[in-house]
């Protein structure tokens, strides 16, 4: 191209991967095919991507393909003649047809995560660019989601198509089962990847924000035909998009299934999908609390609930003096989680007059009356911790005010408390 027209300088060209030539010269190549010019640090980086393949894949089959003009076989051409169906048939088949339309449509789609972004990203740093970036950091393990997705469409999705159109049936939504049924295992992959989806997306923003080379690369990956206007963030939140649309789309072919025995079959596959998806739910609940304690723990500068009548005490007392929020909860299973409930500032009562500004921390089985540690965003512990099952709560007459009587094994009183909200709508 550039004996051709003898010009300079050049840049990559989208469309042939060879060279074109700066904005002064005309809009096409020799060929009369449309120019993309790339800024210099975007064709060093396309260079690198284009001029190497991606991995293998095993494509879903043809069935659930566009072809070019965008056309695509219909659930109609299965059947010698689908207008003999019932009004009900016909919305059955519609709604079947769309759990597997879609599945074809979300595997394409995640393809372009990994052939496009993923492998793009490996390739260059091949070449020793954009090596600071750690791609499971990014993508955590998308490839194990696109393995189980191709295993699904394969193993049970094309043998109900391959039935139908054999038998020149419709499709028969009993034939899903033996994949749904094992939704839980087969899904596995889901659980790390939903479980660290938030923090791949702010670990793509912080690169977006402070590593240019990284942002030339997403920006030049994110105009790929193949992307079809879509943000890397939009593609990596498909899998939890596409994970919550199971139930629905199992959900609308049970009501528009009239044989029974077929309709508690699909409700029951509509079931496990449910109970993995609350599984998956109750995980990131109980990981986003975890780090929630682990953040409130960091911020507990020491343990000064009881003091030593001695230096020699003191040394003895140093030894005990500590406390360990994220210890597991007595009495409960290890997958229960401290959850904290409420916070804030109170005035509690010290002798007849005087009060000291306290800063309490409410838990699932606990409370925590701490004060603020100045010039620092820290707390101490200047009280032993209470278990919730052994306090009671009164009401005083003053406004806001209330006293927490603490009680040990004997339901006998060993302490009490005075707090003074600072409203008494606190």
């Amino acid at each position: 191209c550039q004996d051709l027209n003898n010009k300079s300088p050049l840049h990559l060209c989208e469309s042939c991967d060879s060279r074109c030539h700066s904005e002064s010269t005309s809009n096409v190549h020799f060929d009369r095919h449309p120019r993309f010019d790339l800024q210099p640090q975007a064709s060093i980086l396309a260079r690198n991507v284009s001029t190497r393949s991606c991995p293998p894949r095993t494509s879903p089959p043809s069935d659930m393909e566009e072809d070019e003009e965008g056309e695509q076989e219909s659930w109609q051409t299965l059947l010698d003649d689908p207008e003999s169906l019932t009004k009900r048939q016909f919305h059955q088949q519609e709604a079947i047809w769309e759990l597997l339309h879609t599945e074809a449509t979300y595997i394409k789609k995640l393809r372009v995560i990994t052939d496009l972004f993923l492998s793009g990203l490996l390739n260059l740093q091949e070449s020793g660019l954009l090596t600071e970036v750690e791609p499971a950091k990014l993508f955590s393990n998308i490839q194990e989601v696109v393995r189980l997705h191709t295993s699904l469409w394969n193993q049970v999705m094309v043998p109900v198509l391959e039935k139908a159109r054999e038998a020149r049936a419709p499709l028969d939504p009993t034939h899903l089962h033996g994949g749904f049924s094992t939704f839980g295992s087969r899904f596995q992959p889901y659980i790390r990847y939903c479980m660290e989806e938030e923090s791949c997306m702010e670990h793509m923003r912080t690169l977006l924000k402070d590593n240019e080379l990284f942002r030339t690369y997403v920006t030049w990956a994110e105009t790929k035909k193949q992307c079809n206007r879509l943000k890397l963030a939009d593609m990596l939140a498909k899998p939890h998009q596409r994970l919550t649309k199971y139930p629905l789309l199992l959900k609308s072919i049970a009501k528009k299934t009239d044989e029974p025995s077929a309709r508690d079959i699909v409700s029951s596959m509509v079931a496990t999908v449910e109970d993995f998806i609350n599984s998956v739910d109750s995980q990131m609940r109980q990981r986003q609390e975890r780090q929630k304690l682990a953040t409130i723990s960091a911020r507990i500068d020491s343990y000064e609930a009881v003091e030593g009548s001695s230096e020699e005490v003191e040394k003895i007392l140093k030894e005990y003096n500590h406390f360990d929020l994220m210890a597991p909860m007595r009495g409960t299973s290890p997958e229960e989680t401290r959850q904290l409930h409420l916070e804030g500032a109170l005035r509690m009562k010290e002798g007849k007059d005087s009060r000291m500004e306290v800063y309490c921390f409410l838990f699932t089985d606990l409370l925590l009356i701490t004060k603020p540690v100045k010039r620092v965003e820290k707390v101490k512990i200047v009280r032993q911790p209470l278990l919730i099952h052994n306090v009671v709560c009164k009401e005083l007459k003053d406004p806001g005010s209330f006293v927490l009587v603490y009680l040990n094994e004997f339901k006998s009183a060993v302490a009490a408390y005075t707090f003074q909200a600072n409203s008494a709508t606190q």
